[in-house]
C-alpha cells in the first residue's frame, strides 16, 4: 500500500545525497551531470586481463587464467565459475555513471578507502614475476549501501555513482572463495560435452567398466555393458545414467591443498576411477578412505583440485558391480537424476 511513497522517498532521498556530495566538488566542475565510464577505454586499451585481485575486509584473493581456466590462488587453485568471473570483469570495465565529486579528498568522502569496501585490481600476465605485478588498473567500490554505488578509477580524483553493483556478482554461497566452481568437475567439461562413453572404476581387489558405444542410429537410446571379474553383460541403462548424473552434479564441500595428497589418503588412493568423455581426453579421479571426520577426499587429477565430500557418499562414488545389472530394488543414484 506505501510502495509508491516509499520508492518516492528513496529517489528523493538518493537525488538529494547526489546533489550535497556535487556541491561538495569543485564549482567550475561544468560535467558534473555528463554520463561517464567508470573505466575509460583509453586507460586499459591494448591490455588483456591475465589476473585480478579483490581485496576488501582486510582479505586479498588472486584471481588468475591459466590454460583456458579462471582459478583462486587462496582457494588452492580451484576452479572458479566462467560465466560469473567474466560476468563480474564486464560490469566493472563498463560501468557507467554520473560525477558525484571530484578532487583530492573526493575518494575519502565517498568512503571508498573503508575496510568493508571493495578493490579490484587488474594484472596482465607478468603478474607473478613483474615487482609492481603487472598493474594497469585499479577500481575502488564505496561500501554497500542502498541508495547508490559509488565508485572511483584510482588515480582520477573523480567518483561516479554507478549504474550496476558489481558485488552482487560475488555471492560466495558457501565457496571458499566468490566465484568458485564447487563441482567435482569443473573444467572437465569440453565444448561439444554430451556424456561419458567409457568408466573405470579400480579399488584394488574390486574393479569394474562400463563402456558403451554410439547407437547406429540416430536418436536411437545408447547401450551399456559392465565389465566386472573378467565377465561381460548389459548394464541397466537408467542405473549408469544416474551414475553418470552424480559426477555431473557432484560438488564438494571443501577444498584442500593438493600437496596434502599423502596425508589426504590420495597418494596412494583407496580407488581411482577414469572418466572417458564423448570429447577430450580419459582423466582420473583418485579417492581416499573415509577419515576421522566422516569426509571422503577427491582428487580431480584433470585439474588438480583436492576436496572433501560427505563420507555416505562413498557407495554411490564406488558401486558394487552388481548395483548395475540386479533388476530387484530401486536405483541407489535416483536423487542425481532428480531435477535440481
Amino acid at each position: 500500500m506505501n510502495s509508491v511513497p516509499a520508492a518516492l522517498a528513496a529517489c528523493a532521498l538518493l537525488a538529494a545525497l547526489v546533489a550535497a556530495e556535487r556541491a561538495c566538488s569543485r564549482a567550475d566542475d561544468r560535467d558534473a551531470d555528463r554520463i561517464e565510464r567508470l573505466v575509460s577505454p583509453e586507460r586499459i586499451v591494448g591490455r588483456t586481463t591475465a589476473a585480478f585481485t579483490i581485496e576488501s575486509g582486510g582479505s586479498e584473493l588472486l584471481y588468475l587464467r591459466s590454460k583456458g581456466l579462471w582459478r583462486c590462488r587462496e582457494a588452492y587453485g580451484a576452479v572458479c565459475q566462467t560465466d560469473l568471473v567474466e560476468s563480474f570483469l564486464t560490469q566493472v570495465v563498463e560501468a557507467r555513471g554520473a560525477l558525484v565529486c571530484a578532487g583530492s579528498d573526493c575518494a575519502a568522502r565517498a568512503g571508498l578507502a573503508a575496510d568493508d569496501g571493495l578493490r579490484l585490481t587488474l594484472h596482465g600476465s607478468k603478474v607473478l614475476t613483474d615487482p609492481e605485478r603487472d598493474t594497469f588498473a585499479r577500481i575502488a567500490f564505496a561500501p554497500a549501501r542502498a541508495d547508490a554505488t559509488f565508485a572511483e578509477f584510482v588515480g582520477t580524483d573523480r567518483v561516479l555513482a554507478i549504474d550496476r553493483d558489481p558485488r552482487a556478482v560475488l555471492d560466495a554461497s558457501g565457496r571458499p572463495a566468490p566465484l568458485v566452481d564447487t563441482r567435482l568437475l569443473a573444467g572437465c567439461f569440453a565444448p561439444g560435452f554430451a556424456g561419458f562413453e567409457r568408466i573405470f572404476v579400480d579399488r584394488g581387489e574390486t574393479s569394474l567398466e562400463l563402456s558403451s558405444d554410439a547407437p547406429d542410429e540416430e536418436g536411437a537410446e545408447r547401450t551399456w555393458q559392465l565389465t566386472s571379474q573378467g565377465s561381460r553383460q548389459d548394464a541397466i541403462l537408467w542405473r549408469v545414467g544416474g551414475y553418470v548424473s552424480l559426477f555431473v552434479r557432484l560438488r564438494w564441500d571443501r577444498v584442500e591443498d593438493p600437496r596434502s595428497v599423502a596425508a589426504l589418503g590420495l597418494d596412494p588412493p583407496h580407488a581411482t576411477i577414469t572418466l572417458a568423455p564423448n570429447v577430450g581426453d580419459p582423466f582420473e579421479i583418485r579417492v581416499s578412505a573415509p577419515d576421522a571426520a566422516n569426509r571422503v577426499h577427491v582428487w580431480n587429477r584433470a585439474t588438480n583440485v583436492v576436496a572433501a565430500v560427505r563420507a555416505e557418499l562413498l557407495p554411490l562414488l564406488l558401486p558394487e558391480p552388481t548395483d548395475f545389472t540386479r533388476i530387484e530394488g530401486g536405483n541407489p543414484w535416483e536423487a542425481w537424476l532428480s531435477p535440481r
